[in-house]
């Protein structure tokens, strides 16, 4: 099961901005939760609760997920054994992306994700003696997984996110290329400096009615939203690794950092306990 654990609204100080911690550590048990986690974050993109769980949109995901990254398919973490035969094949590849992209938890286990388990294979099959996308995790190492693997679904002003994926984790937003503001409304965050400017409203006002004057005109969405102002809003996953939340909280809990973003980090970490 995916399953959302808590959540933090309010943390822009407008009653729109959230963060959400999500549990994705029985993502690898079986084939069936690997696709509930990488449809569960290709939604955010697309915006459609019926994608959740669907197998098309999956193997759709995964032909065109022929490099590095693939952000919904980084969502699902594999836990390899250095005690299992088949998982010490991959371990001691020569090069190996889940190395690459995962983290040595003690001498036993390495935390990667799927996206590198493929990417391993697709690259170097006949190095291997079974087909590695196979490797599923047990029940007892998924709760290994839940104490390391950290995923948040963030609500944020575009600013924010792109202080955020700074930071070398695992993304994945909501796409104003594929969603247009007519079926998701667009939100705009006023930060304090600003609440009091009048042309602040304006210029929202103008945007917007710009932006649907370019659709009714034929312009796709993808064009249209380069006229929203950057304090629009966005939804964005993030999947962190320990020692990439460590390093998020060392610099985004410090107060020489933007408010905004500190927010977040203050956020994750009361959501953490």
């Amino acid at each position: 099961m995916i399953e959302l654990i808590n959540r933090y609204n309010n943390i822009l100080n407008d009653d729109i901005g959230f963060v959400e911690n999500w549990d994705f550590s029985r993502a690898n048990l079986n084939e069936e939760n690997r696709i509930l986690a990488i449809t569960q974050v290709a939604s955010i993109c697309y915006q459609n609760p019926k994608a959740l769980g669907s197998e098309s949109l999956y193997n759709r995901l995964a032909s065109e997920s022929m490099g590095l990254p693939s952000s919904s398919f980084e969502f699902v973490p594999v836990l390899l054994d250095y005690e299992n035969p088949q998982h010490k094949e991959i371990l001691t590849l020569e090069y190996s992306n889940c190395k690459k992209y995962g983290e040595q938890l003690d001498d036993k286990y390495l935390l990667t994700n799927y996206r590198a388990l493929v990417y391993d294979y697709e690259n170097s099959s006949n190095l291997f003696s079974f087909d590695i996308r196979t490797i599923f995790n047990t029940k007892e190492e998924c709760e290994i997984i839940k104490n390391y693997f950290k995923v948040f679904l963030y609500k944020v002003d575009l600013p924010t996110r792109s202080q955020m994926v700074r930071h070398r984790v695992s993304w994945q937003e909501l796409s104003r290329r594929y969603v247009s503001g007519k079926r998701v409304p667009f939100e705009f965050y006023i930060s304090e400096k600003l609440k009091n400017n009048p042309k602040v409203d304006k210029l929202i006002k103008q945007s917007t009615d710009l932006y649907f004057e370019l659709l009714e005109a034929g312009v796709k969405p993808q064009e249209a939203r380069r006229v929203i102002p950057q304090m629009g809003y966005t939804q964005i996953w993030a999947a962190y690794m320990p020692k990439q939340l460590d390093n998020y909280f060392k610099l985004r809990l410090d107060e020489t950092a933007q408010w905004e973003i500190r927010q977040t980090a203050l956020a994750m970490q009361e959501l953490l306990r």
